[in-house]
């Protein structure tokens, strides 16, 4: 029987054969005689077993055996593409026993991994300097959940950085296998379905990206929910669900670059002079297969609608329009898909210059200018200015043909005076040359308006009598009869008679009333 203080190799085995494939454990089993039918936990149980009875039975021959050739079919496959290359390096068995240590106290037993073997592609926003924890294999499962733990310990340089710097960020990175090999960077990806935690608190962040666009997912900063003290065991949890895949994980320590340092190195940089680009626009003016014509240059950011303060494009864009350049890596730095948005050609940070005859137009227009006209030559003017001065001079034209009345201009009405030959208010006499006084005209009074009744009635079908109105001409009765006669109150020669009704007078000058 073996000692007890060779257990921590046998726990060493165990873990390398959870990091072995179908194939390889297929080969083992057949080299000891064994069934070789099954899923893949019924062929690393088999191997187990078989690993355990030899140690407890003191058949450390065919332990060793056994051992040697697990460990030379490890190495003899693997291959850059396959996930073999995930396997151990050649190591002693302390540092094998160690190593099984550290994976045995996580909820799944992860796959030992060399942290130079995962690489991630460059970001212009971080850069990492050091791994924190060891590399962690997510299994695939289609049909259930996972649990993986990512256990480490913060040194006392790590922790004084990191109180020094707040720039320094920890940071959980995972990314898909798809056939990665010690030539690949990976894109950080994460599972569809997955929960992060770290030290029991949920970690709030986009671990999802833009849909079908691989790569525009960032590492999950978890800086703040860890514990900045020497020694202090920090835990980062995964669980993940409905996997097709295997993904791995890993904590990091970041390097952060701000925006604004990523906009001063561009202001640092190369740039696209003015002559360069005035150069272009006559070339092309002067090709004969192309007609060039005049062109509206917005200075408008097409990402943030704002008047773009530093204009720069990719060198790999045919076009002139410039993007603001803080705008456009805010908007990276959350989803880092590194298309053109004028164009939406690929580009990247480094293909990045400011454009210099933009950034001249900006300096030389005021700040309300929005648009400006190129001419195919290079020459540009301000559109507004010009359409301004167009709409100012119609206003101009219109001011003359408009009066302002105010509240205290009353309109002038124009009279027009009567005829002096016409006498509306004198009627001329028929006889004795007599004449009715004329009224002055400020006296004359508009006579009341004669209404008659022309609702009949049923039983009364006579028409009721109309109202009289006096004559205003003087005329000459001879005897008439009995007729009632009533003098205005004057007679011919002057005098005033009362009213007779006998009728006997023979010519008189009265004043009649008449029906009408």
């Amino acid at each position: 029987m073996s000692s007890a203080g060779q257990a921590p190799e046998l726990l060493g085995m165990i873990a390398l054969v959870k990091t072995l494939t179908n194939v390889q454990m297929k080969e083992i089993l057949r080299s000891q005689n064994l069934t070789v039918s099954g899923v893949k936990s019924t062929l690393q149980l088999r191997i187990i077993a078989c690993l355990e009875r030899f140690y407890q039975n003191g058949q450390m021959d065919h332990y060793d055996r056994l051992k040697r050739f697990i460990y030379s079919l490890t190495h003899r496959s693997r291959t850059p593409s396959s996930p073999a290359t995930l396997s151990h390096q050649p190591q002693s068995n302390s540092s094998r026993t160690s190593q099984a240590k550290d994976n045995l106290g996580s909820t799944m037993s992860p796959q030992p991994f060399s942290n130079g073997r995962l690489s991630f592609k460059e970001s212009p926003f971080y850069s990492i300097l050091e791994p924190l924890s060891s590399t962690v294999e997510c299994k695939v499962r289609e049909q259930t959940r996972d649990t993986v733990e990512l256990k480490f310990a913060l040194s006392s340089s790590v922790v004084s950085r990191l109180q020094n710097d707040p720039n320094l960020r920890i940071m959980v990175f995972c990314a898909a296998d798809t056939g990665l090999n010690q030539f690949s960077k990976s894109d950080v990806a994460f599972p569809h379905q997955v929960e992060l935690r770290a030290n029991l608190d949920e970690v709030k962040a986009n671990l999802r990206g833009l849909k079908n666009k691989p790569g525009t997912t960032r590492p999950a900063d978890v800086t703040n929910y860890i514990r900045k003290k020497v020694g202090y065991s920090n835990n980062v949890s995964m669980t993940f669900a409905l996997t097709q895949k295997k993904f791995y994980v890993v904590v990091n320590l970041v390097k952060r670059r701000p925006v604004e340092d990523l906009v001063e190195e561009l202001k640092a940089r190369k740039t696209i002079s003015k002559e360069q680009v005035l150069r272009e626009m006559r070339s092309r003016a002067d090709d004969a297969d192309i007609v060039a014509t005049s062109s509206v240059m917005s200075l408008k950011c097409p990402l943030s609608t704002l008047r773009i303060e530093v204009p720069c494009r990719s060198v790999l864009c045919t076009h002139h329009q410039c993007f603001d350049a803080s705008s456009f890596l805010q908007l990276q730095e959350q989803a880092p898909t590194w298309t053109c948005p004028v164009c939406n050609k690929s580009t990247s940070f480094e293909s990045l210059q400011i454009d210099q005859y933009v950034d001249e137009i900006l300096q030389s227009t005021s700040s309300d200018v929005e648009q400006v006209t190129i001419e195919p030559t290079g020459a540009w003017y301000n559109t507004r200015s010009d359409d301004q001065t167009q709409d100012d001079e119609v206003a101009t034209g219109l001011d003359d043909d408009f009066i302002e009345i105010g509240p205290f201009l009353s309109p002038r009405l124009k009279r027009e005076e009567a005829s002096e030959s016409t006498d509306l208010f004198g009627t001329p006499s028929t006889q004795d040359g007599l004449r009715t006084p004329n009224i002055p005209k400020s006296s004359q009074k508009r006579s009341a308006p004669v209404v008659i009744d022309l609702t009949g009635s049923d039983e009364d079908e006579t028409p009721s009598r109309p109202t009289k109105r006096q004559a205003l001409d003087t005329i000459d009765r001879g005897s008439r009869g009995s007729r009632n006669i009533y003098q205005n109150g004057f007679t011919s020669n002057g005098g005033h008679e009362a009213s007779s009704s006998n009728g006997s007078r023979s010519s008189e000058h009265t004043t009649l009333y008449i029906d009408v």
